[in-house]
């Protein structure tokens, strides 16, 4: 549902970006006649006799300094934490920082929760801007952004006025590489082979993969122009091993003993998985004057992501196929069963292709200029957009036609850890047991799913400041900033119907597509693997477009104007910093979709919002600080909520059909709430956002540059929790554009309905401490130099209640977190090793319909751990070699969620079972790394 043409403010955008490349074109005088004036930069003239500190440590003490330096509360990784440390990705390192975790989807590590908020409420910035998302949602997929293009990345935990956005949880800032910053030229190459040792599940797809990095950065010899370019290729292996056993309490049944077994449809099978991507950054900076200074970045990543899943569903419930599944003996004293046997079992087999690929776009520009000593200006012009394309692929097979063929006997085993197996009497990988066929007796035989989604970003930034000459304030600083966001999504369903050859709803698997079986590993239940992508075009299917499209628009124009005052000064003797800001909100926001009977739905809807922030960092004693913070926060809804595909019905009762044409003809007995006339159902475009009001407190103690002890609560005052339950709401818009606005001219009343729906409704809290302790050993004792460590926990307390009824779960709220390591660098020898652990969660996992769902998922702990060698031989090829060793996930830890037991009067047992298990596999990276 993409929009053609250019709005107007599409078209202000534009000339901003034209201003900027004219802007260029007026600069070189100007840097002519500087580069004359400024000396040339003698090699080592700068640092003198100072020890320059690199790698690991490097690392660290960059990070703590910038913490230091920073008026808000951050947390800061930089680019040797990115690049040399087994990171799949980008979240991987994220999820290392106090209050930050991570989420793995399909075994890699793909959204960011901070401070017990999920990855909802916080938003992603590139150099400083908003950027597109890769899902049909606002939050990024971070391994689209690969760490060695990255240069630093900050997660702000307190919002202030200048930043370009931040949700109720905090936001995430990745920035490339400034070439400038750099004081030298520098080209480094590197090429990874990576391998799984799950190995190869599905005989189409590898366990081994490879990384290739290049870099180059450069500046001219008067250091006023610096460019950089970086690329990566890569190809990630994923080996997964899945289990969904369907534990809750609706999929479940109970010996007389009450031992509770399973009794749905569990899932179990292997999938494969190649994550290609393909990225390019790049900079330039011209700086000809300590007034004027242009930077231009640019950043592609092309990625295809493509999969296949192959196993089974097993039903044994009592309403399964062909007189439904018999339970045999069932063992274990409970509350759950040790094992279970199921006779009159029919397995649906599948092979599920899936895949995403996608690419994401973005450009952007800077221009300050210092008008005089003290007053300056600021325009920034970003610009990015997402194009991706899915596919989910079912194909079926079975043993015949709706239980027609050959039943099976099937026993289950159910060790607590949920790594359940299954013993059966047919081979599924004997092609003259299975055929291509309709098992479950639905009238397909497969199913295709092709989702499109698109997403395109400006936004503009132009702000004043002015610099005051001493005093407590440093600047100050008013600016309007202005996001133009459009979204749309399409999810292109497609059945699949018995075509040429088929008889009986079933046709034997031709043996030109039978590439081999499955290794289900200890599941036990190995499948016949074909490549099903020719029965799309052979005729051996025929494709019926599914009337359950979901098909939406989202746009979004945001006016931000802002005020804030830097301080930077004394406050009596006692040193201060920070900012205090106000920030004015204006957002309109529309969505186009679809009323159930076909007819298009556009609603719009607007507000304002109010948003102060404070910033006070006190420097209480020497290398010791106090941070005190507070501000007014939003996130607005997800997109899928804001979705305007909704279904309209009137109540006859209330609004008769006297003459049969579908419309309302009259108003009887209309007094709402109880009793009114439309009833509007679906996605809610007039979503408010959430909103929060945070106070932080922190302790910042820095004993030298790698050691220092941080101590910080906050607390979160929740408001206008988006939750799903029915109120009264004007159907205006609704009800004109389901072709009735005639009857409501003539009775404006009937405007009042009720809606069933996402609404702002709750409030809640989320209260927490975070302590970090990052120590280099050699401050203690010579003898353990080189060595380092460091440890942070995060204990969050959290409730969202809707009146009158109990508490819900946040998605992705851990109430405890840790993370830390241990590490040794020196003469070129460096090992480290690293773990994070996060409780239980509400989790988001893949669905049905090819979307994501929240499931309660167990705690984890993730450990990774490396060991490398760089050379350092002066005048040598081998100078600047580094040869590195990487694992991730050592322990092989699996995801799992799990469901709470019900005894049979519906009383909690105080336990719950796995349902979902996840085994992704040990990851290993063997590096050669050359920088020049």
């Amino acid at each position: 549902m993409k929009m053609n043409g250019i709005n107007a403010s599409a078209r202000l955008l534009c000339g901003a970006a034209t201003f900027m490349a004219l802007a260029v074109t007026g600069t070189p005088v100007m840097a002519q006649e500087q580069a004359d004036e400024k000396p040339a930069v003698v090699e080592g003239e700068e640092e003198g006799d100072a020890i320059i500190v690199t790698g690991i440590r490097g690392s660290i003490q960059s990070s703590l300094d910038a913490k230091r330096e920073a008026t808000s509360i951050v947390e800061v990784i930089t680019a040797e934490d990115l690049g040399l440390l087994p990171d799949l990705s980008i979240a991987d390192t994220l999820a290392r920082l106090p209050g930050v975790t991570a989420q793995r989807v399909r075994g890699r590590s793909q959204q960011v929760s901070i401070r017990g908020l999920g990855p909802d409420f916080s938003l992603a910035l590139l150099n400083g801007r908003e950027v597109v998302s890769a899902g049909n949602n606002r939050g990024i997929e971070f391994d689209q952004f690969p760490s060695e293009l990255i240069g630093t990345g900050i997660v702000y935990k307190t919002g202030d006025a200048q930043l370009a956005a931040i949700g109720i949880a905090g936001a995430v800032d990745l920035r490339t590489i400034k070439p400038l910053d750099s004081k030298k030229r520098q080209i480094t190459l590197s090429g990874t082979y990576t391998y799984n040792d799950n190995g190869s599940l599905n005989p189409d797809f590898s366990s081994s993969g490879y990384r290739f990095f290049g870099s180059y950065i450069d500046q001219n010899e008067a250091g006023t122009i610096g460019w950089s370019l970086g690329a990566t290729i890569q190809s990630i292996p994923t080996q997964i091993i899945q289990r969904e056993l369907k534990t809750n309490n609706g999929q479940i049944a109970r010996t007389p003993a009450g031992v509770i077994f399973p009794r749905d449809n569990p899932r179990q099978g292997v999938q494969s998985r190649e994550f290609q991507r393909t990225s390019v950054a790049g900079s330039l900076q011209f700086e000809p004057t300590d007034r004027f200074s242009l930077t231009i970045d640019g950043f592609y990543t092309g990625t295809e992501d493509a999969g296949i899943f192959r196993g089974t569903e097993t039903p044994i419930a009592s309403w399964s196929t062909n007189g439904g599944a018999q339970v045999g003996t069932v063992t274990g004293s409970g509350p759950f069963a040790d094992s279970a046997t199921y006779s009159n079992v029919f397995p649906i087999l599948r092979t599920d292709t899936e895949g995403a690929d996608s690419s994401i776009f973005a450009i952007g520009g800077n221009i300050e200029w210092k008008a005089t000593d003290n007053l300056g200006f600021v325009l920034d012009y970003g610009y990015s957009t997402l194009d991706r394309d899915d596919v989910d692929y079912e194909s079926y097979a079975g043993t015949g036609r709706a239980g027609s063929g050959p039943a099976d006997t099937l026993t289950f085993t159910f060790p607590r850890n949920g790594e359940y197996t299954i013993d059966g009497l047919i081979d599924y990988t004997n092609p003259a047991n299975v055929l291509l066929t309709d098992p479950g007796g639905w009238g397909q035989v497969g199913f295709l799913r092709e989702p499109e989604t698109n997403d395109e970003l400006h936004q503009l930034r132009a702000e004043a400041y002015w610099e005051f000459d001493g005093g407590l304030i440093d600047r100050i600083v008013a600016g309007w900033l202005y996001t133009d966001r459009s979204k749309d999504f399409d999810n292109n369903g497609t059945f699949l119907r018995p075509g040429a050859g088929f008889v009986n709803s079933s046709l034997a698997i031709p043996s030109d597509i039978i590439i081999g079986s499955t290794n289900s590993k200890s599941i036990g239940q190995d499948i016949i693997a074909y490549d099903p992508a020719s029965l799309l075009t052979s005729g051996a299917y025929l494709l019926e477009r599914a009337t359950d499209d979901t098909e939406w628009l989202v746009e979004e124009q945001v006016h931000n104007f802002y005020i804030q005052a830097n301080i930077d000064g004394d406050l009596g003797s006692v040193p201060v910093r920070g900012n205090l800001g106000l920030r004015y909100v204006d957002t309109n926001q529309g969505s186009t979709g679809t009323l159930v009977g076909g007819r298009v739905n556009s609603v719009e809807y607007d507000y304002t919002n109010w948003l102060p922030s404070a910033n006070l960092s006190f420097e209480v004693m020497p290398d010791t600080f106090i941070r005190v913070a507070f501000a007014q926060t939003i996130t607005r809804a997800r997109l899928d909520q804001l979705a305007a595909n909704q279904n309209l019905t009137f109540r006859p009762q209330i609004c008769p059909d006297n003459n049969g044409d579908q419309t309302p003809d009259a108003v009887v007995g209309f007094n709402p709430p109880a009793q009114v006339c439309f009833d509007l159902s679906g996605g809610n475009p007039s979503l408010e956002p959430y909103k929060s009001t945070s106070y932080d407190i922190s302790f910042e103690k820095y004993f030298s540059p790698g050691s220092a002890i941080i101590v910080a609560a906050f607390y979160k005052d929740l408001s206008d929790w988006v939750v799903s339950l029915g109120e009264t709401a004007d159907l205006t818009q609704q009800i004109q554009n389901r072709g009735f606005g005639a009857f409501l001219t003539a009775n404006p009343q009937v405007a009042i309905g009720q809606f069933n729906g996402p609404v702002n409704f709750s409030d809640g809290r989320i209260a927490g401490v975070e302590g970090t302790v990052r120590i280099n050993f050699g401050d203690v004792t010579d003898v353990l130099d080189g060595f380092g460590g460091f440890y942070s926990l995060t204990y969050s307390d959290a409730e969202i209640t809707p009146p009158g009824t109990s508490a819900i779960p946040i998605p992705g709220y851990s109430d405890l977190t840790w993370s830390g390591d241990v590490f040794y660098e020196k003469n070129g020898f460096r090992a480290k090793i690293a773990a994070r652990y996060r409780g239980g969660f509400l989790s988001e996992v893949p669905n049905f319909a090819g979307g994501l769902e929240g499931a309660d998922a167990r705690s984890e702990t993730i450990v990774d751990a490396q060991i490398g060698y760089t050379f350092s031989r002066e005048g040598s090829f081998l100078n600047g070699v580094q040869i590195l060793a990487e694992v991730f996930n050592l322990t092989d830890q699996p995801f799992v969620t799990e469901n709470e037991l019900f005894g049979a009067n519906g009383a909690s047992l105080g336990e719950s079972f796995p349902s979902r298990h996840e085994l992704y596999g040990r990851t290993f990276q063997f590096t050669l790394r050359k920088s020049f």
